[in-house]
């Protein structure tokens, strides 16, 4: 197998054929998902790991980066399955009727699953088991893997049935972790300190340090630097709490191409697909304006994933602070991460955001009780104190001195490891370590009755 399947490879096996995810690709295009079996010997006795995938970018970037590591670490096959896409009056009802499932039983598990449209779902995933001889209640063998609430509730659900390993990344919503052998949550959570929960610096990710260097390259021929020197810009979007206008991408993008005139460096930039058109057309303009770049990809406008190639292909990354997950990317990719700061949503709503900060900072709150930008404003300090970020302004301050040394102090404590920073290996290398106590007994087992 040359790469993870899509919903049309997956589900040809068990008859029927969809739409492709893409309708062009690059060989500088979502690189990393071409590896989908290891080279190692197995370790664990791991034959399959099963992505349960909603079809957002981000979450199935997460738990391919785990999965992988999983494969690379044991062999393991890594195969995608899709969801329902549920809306509406049925979305609601999962919802609604997904506490059942806290209940950890197979009945309530099926009346789930066909509440929600799980039918084919059990009997591809069925399908699939057969084939390679695997057993319901061997644990080791097969490991769900799911980030978002509803890929995670199918998770759970599918779990109790075959008696798998179960694995969430980030919290699901209503069930929590609890359901799950193992919770790969990130510390803007604030998670509990359980032995089922891993908690990691910003977000696992796709980006595999060592498998740059030929995307960078391919992209680098197709479009030729002129200079030696090339920065990166990754310009993420609106959201509940921030937002990029053509005005704020005309005076800190600016600022950026400024210096990349001073300092006769090349420009390669993405967008997302939460960058509004004012702001596109503010990059355009400024591109336009522009003799240093030499590669501008509009998401809008393109499918292809362009992240990679420019992570491995440029000496500075410029990442807005949206997205923590293309901070994690770039850091990932051995960056230290140049953050640009973007507009705030509401002026009452940061105020209500800065006087919970206080009262969390003064100990009169938890900090799970941070809520807004202040939450992930832990996880940029946290990437600064490991060397991995550093604020624009301080960047800036850096190059007025000519000084090229962290601006931040590092944080001797922290511990990077030999191979680099990279949270998508430490989950796998985590679940690995502990997957050999994974038990799910029979509800006979567990209750002396039958069903």
């Amino acid at each position: 197998m040359s790469g993870f399947p899509g919903k049309s490879e997956a589900t040809d096996k068990s008859g029927g054929a969809e739409r492709p995810r893409r309708s062009r690709r690059s060989d500088w295009d979502d690189p990393i998902v071409r590896v989908a079996r290891g080279t190692r010997p197995p370790m664990p006795n791991l034959k399959l790991v099963v992505i349960l995938t909603d079809g957002v970018r981000s979450h199935i970037n997460q738990s391919r980066g785990v999965a992988v590591w999983l494969s690379r670490r044991t062999g393991a096959e890594v195969l995608e399955l899709e969801i329902p896409e549920l809306k509406g009056v049925r979305r609601r009802k999962a919802y609604s009727a997904v506490a059942r499932l806290l209940e950890g039983n197979r009945r309530k598990a099926r009346d789930w699953l066909a509440l929600a449209e799980g039918e084919n779902v059990i009997r591809t995933l069925g399908h699939w088991l057969l084939e390679r001889d695997i057993r319901e209640g061997d644990a080791s063998s097969l490991i769900l893997l799911s980030a978002g609430s509803l890929p995670s509730f199918y998770n759970v659900a599918l779990g109790y049935i075959w008696r798998c390993t179960c694995a969430a990344i980030m919290t699901p919503s209503v069930i929590g972790t609890e359901p799950f052998d193992f919770a790969i949550v990130p510390e803007y959570d604030y998670p509990l300190d359980l032995s089922n929960i891993l908690t990691t610096v910003g977000t696992p990710n796709l980006i595999v340090r060592e498998e740059l260097g030929a995307v960078s390259a391919s992209l680098l021929r197709q479009f030729p630097p002129k200079s030696e020197r090339r920065w990166g810009i990754l310009l993420g979007g609106d959201n509940r709490d921030y937002r990029i206008t053509a005005e704020w991408v005309q005076k800190w993008l600016g600022k950026v191409f400024h210096e990349a005139q001073r300092s006769n460096v090349d420009l390669y930039i993405a967008t997302n697909e939460r960058t509004s058109k004012d702001a596109e057309g503010a990059i355009r303009r400024l591109a336009a304006n522009s003799d240093r770049v030499r590669f501008l990809l509009i998401a809008s406008a393109d499918p292809l994933n362009p992240v990679p190639a420019i992570l491995g292909a440029c000496d500075e990354a410029f990442v807005t602070d949206d997205s923590v997950n293309m901070v994690s990317e770039a850091a990932t990719a051995g960056h230290r991460v140049v953050l640009l700061r973007a507009e705030r949503v509401g002026a009452v709503k940061r105020k209500l955001q800065r006087l919970t900060s206080g009262m969390v900072t003064a100990g009169l709150l938890p900090k799970r009780m941070l809520w807004g930008t202040p939450r992930f404003d832990q996880t940029f300090r946290s990437f600064e104190k490991m060397g991995l970020l550093i604020e624009f302004k301080d960047w800036m301050k850096e190059r007025r001195r000519d000084d090229m040394t962290p601006f931040a102090p590092l944080d001797d404590d922290a511990d990077i490891g030999p191979e680099g920073f990279n949270e998508a290996r430490r989950a796998a290398d985590w679940i690995l370590e502990n997957l050999g106590d994974v038990v799910h007994p029979s509800e006979d087992e567990r209750t002396g009755d039958r069903e």
